[in-house]
């Protein structure tokens, strides 16, 4: 099978699925200064950018003049639009234009989504930041804005009140916002008591599986001891999500891939916040590996391929939790071995990310961590203390250069 493989310049893919897709005909299309490795076999081929569809689809003309295409796999959301493009614009099979702009689209997703019947906060698209007081007037304060595209957390920003606002409007992460490329969009800020995700599998336009967790606290309020907490099947708040998740991949029109869908749970209820249609990031596939044996990654991967998948769900005793270690730009000096963490009770698994001696660079998304480690406890109660043991036990030293900035 000939394989076209869409991957970003910052992101690496887990060994296991690089070297399923090595065992292809495959070719990559990246961006220049690309971390990911290949073996010597795989066609690599440089674009300034995947969000540029007029050049990554001039490069996939020359790829197809030299051999076909059977399959386009898009594993990170910064890169859904250009393979839904492809897929329409050359035939292959898979997830169209259509399908995936309405998973990576922000506005359109909510349109979508609203036009399905399932709970939305109010929101707008938006014509620049100049237009958030005017917003305002309409959601009330705060307001969120966000890139129409994007993942990550990354330029999402919750705006208080008009002076915040206005302090905002005169700082550097306005001056990045602004220098987007992308239309922004504004949504009205949802109170929540919890915040909550589901992932799931769908084959043939029905979910095969579906496994909702909860955050230990929610993504934009993210501090030490962030992460989340695999919720038992017969937890009363997993009906709900699943039944909303259904709803939510009918009316995107998703019929084969993997999903990644977030929730705020308030005092009146769920409301939807996103959906993608690929792999969540940091450390929930692999907890969810250890929860239920399904490898969410492989699925994607087979699914994009058109390659049968199994997505039954295992479950062990307890239930599984993952921690994201802090992480700053910067020389790390120091921090606390693996080993040390693995002692630790409830502790399964460790993974460092990054080691002393490193320097770690920015700008850094929701998922950016120096280390994950996973947790079995007995309940979703149990996961906010075994957590915050690790954070305790846990060090980490970062240096600063002689002016007295992170680097």
């Amino acid at each position: 099978m000939n394989v076209l493989l869409l991957h970003t310049k910052k992101k690496v893919l887990p060994d296991h699925v690089r070297e399923e897709l090595e065992q292809d005909h495959l070719t990559v299309i990246t961006e220049h200064g690309h971390v990911q490795r290949y073996g010597p076999e795989v066609d690599v081929r440089l674009v300034e950018s995947l969000a540029h569809l007029d050049e990554v689809r001039a490069e996939c003309t020359r790829v197809l003049e030299e051999r076909r295409l059977d399959a386009v796999f898009a594993p990170f959301e910064h890169g859904q639009q250009a393979a839904g493009h492809l897929r329409s614009y050359f035939g292959i099979p898979g997830t169209g234009f259509d399908t995936a702009n309405a998973f990576s689209n922000k506005y359109v997703m909510k349109q979508r989504l609203a036009d399905g019947g399932l709970p939305v906060t109010d929101f707008h698209l938006l014509p620049g930041l100049d237009a958030v007081p005017g917003i305002a007037r309409t959601t009330g304060w705060p307001v969120v804005v966000k890139p129409l595209l994007g993942g990550g957390s990354h330029h999402v920003h919750v705006l208080r009140g008009p002076e915040h606002y206005e302090r905002f409007r005169r700082s550097q992460e306005a001056a990045g916002l602004a220098a987007l490329t992308v239309p922004l969009v504004a949504e009205r800020f949802v109170p929540m008591r919890a915040e909550h995700h589901l992932d799931g599998v769908v084959h043939d336009g029905d979910v095969v599986f579906a496994v909702g967790s909860r955050y230990l606290e929610p993504v934009l309020e993210r501090s030490a001891g962030f992460g989340s907490c695999v919720l038992p099947d017969a937890h009363p708040v997993n009906a709900a999500l699943r039944a909303l998740h259904a709803e939510a991949v009918r009316s995107l029109g998703l019929r084969d891939g993997v999903t990644h869908m977030e929730f705020f749970e308030t005092d009146d209820g769920l409301v939807v916040g996103e959906i993608a249609c690929r792999p969540a990031g940091g450390g929930i596939p692999e907890a969810l590996r250890l929860h239920t044996g399904v490898d969410v990654w492989r699925a994607a991967l087979r699914a994009s391929c058109g390659r049968p998948y199994d997505a039954t769900a295992r479950t062990r005793d307890g239930v599984v939790a993952h921690v994201y270690l802090p992480l700053r730009p910067g020389r790390i000096v120091k921090q606390t071995p693996a080993a040390a963490l693995e002692a630790l009770p409830s502790v399964v698994k460790v993974e460092m990310l990054h080691g002393p001696g490193e320097t770690v660079r920015g700008p850094l998304g929701s998922a950016s961590a120096s280390a994950l480690v996973y947790l079995r406890v007995g309940t979703p109660d149990e996961a906010g203390p075994a957590v915050r043991r690790v954070c305790e036990a846990y060090e980490i030293d970062v240096a600063e250069d002689e002016a007295g900035s992170l680097r």
